[in-house]
């Protein structure tokens, strides 16, 4: 017996999903141009643009699942910047 992880649709799945995150951040982060950031809010941005580009290639390079979770993280990181 075989077990096998997912259906076909999955990958599809998992890229709309990585897609979605990767559009959220963006809108995000031009909810905070031209806002005056802490060094350490310019830290964070910094950091988001890092995984969004780390998660570009990622799922260039066929690596779904990694590109889903630093989408993930550039999204959280971002909501953390635009809470009142």
């Amino acid at each position: 017996m075989q077990l096998t992880g997912g259906t076909t649709a999955e990958p599809a799945v998992q890229q709309r999903s990585t897609d979605q995150l990767r559009a959220a951040t963006d809108e995000n982060l031009k909810k905070i141009e031209g806002r005056q950031l802490s060094p350490s809010q310019q830290e964070m941005v910094s950091q988001i643009k890092q995984f969004m580009d780390q998660s570009k290639a990622a799922v260039a390079a066929g690596d779904l699942e990694r590109g889903h979770n630093l989408a993930l993280k550039a999204h959280l990181l971002s909501d953390e910047l635009v809470k009142p």
